[in-house]
């Protein structure tokens, strides 16, 4: 357990010192902050308390925009640029098994992506603290926030995971920003494209958005909560045993 924690903890400091680690808590803070104005300027109803600012940024329809994008340019450098540096094979002739190195290297990215979801939230109630105060809200709001926040968080990971599968595969950060992001925005038009075909619920894109439940969209007949729940963590395993099986399995010349 020691020896993994050295792993996460260096995966981490070789992630901190990249000149982009806070560039891209600034673009969130830069996206809070102009979105506040804006609300500020033009009032929205409902939009009285801080706490109702931090529910509109925790969810799909604020940070849920944005955020998910940036923490796949983040991540989607950290296996192919072993590669491309020819570090990977001085990793691989350490003591440690290549089952811990990866899996040392999935945990940065997953503490890395709560970590700017967290910093998110932070920004987003200091904002919404100046420009609203802190008066209103109650305990249907904190609920409200706590849910979508699970559901931006759930989105996050999925395609986290989905960029960690596409950075093994092909080795290449350029492939896997735009094969990651291409998945993440061609999604939503594939699954109205497809809609009228009963295999498109088994797919990823019309379940990992969970959010949809919560404001009554419609959805492909026989999907559920649940259902959708199932649907992503059958497709994360899927991922994760084939981004293992892929890294230990491959000739590193």
């Amino acid at each position: 357990m020691r020896n993994f924690g050295a792993l996460l903890t260096n995966e981490w400091i070789k992630l901190y010192k990249k000149k982009s680690f806070f560039v891209y808590f600034g673009i969130m803070a830069l996206f809070i902050g102009i979105s506040g104005y804006f609300i500020h300027r033009y009032p929205m109803e409902g939009m009285d308390s801080a706490l109702d600012f931090v529910a509109l940024f925790g969810s799909m329809m604020g940070a849920g925009q944005i955020l998910p994008l940036i923490a796949i340019i983040a991540i989607a450098n950290i296996v192919p640029s072993e590669f491309r540096m020819g570090t990977i094979k001085l990793l691989l002739i350490r003591a440690q098994s290549r089952t811990k190195i990866l899996a040392s290297k999935y945990a940065v990215t997953l503490l890395f992506s709560i970590v700017l979801i967290a910093a998110t939230l932070a920004m987003a109630f200091i904002t919404g603290f100046i420009v609203f105060g802190f008066g209103g809200g109650d305990a249907k709001t904190l609920t409200l926030i706590g849910e979508n926040v699970l559901y931006l968080t759930i989105y996050t990971l999925t395609f986290v995971t989905l960029t960690f599968l596409v950075g093994v595969l092909t080795k290449s950060s350029g492939a896997t920003v735009g094969i990651s992001m291409f998945c993440v925005m061609a999604g939503g038009i594939l699954t109205l494209l497809l809609n009228r075909y009963s295999f498109i619920k088994y797919t990823l894109f019309p379940n990992v958005d969970l959010s949809v439940y919560q404001n009554g969209g419609t959805m492909p007949q026989g999907m559920t909560l649940p259902f959708s729940a199932s649907v992503i963590a059958i497709y994360l395993i899927v991922f994760l045993v084939a981004s293992f099986f892929i890294f230990r399995k491959r000739d590193v010349s």
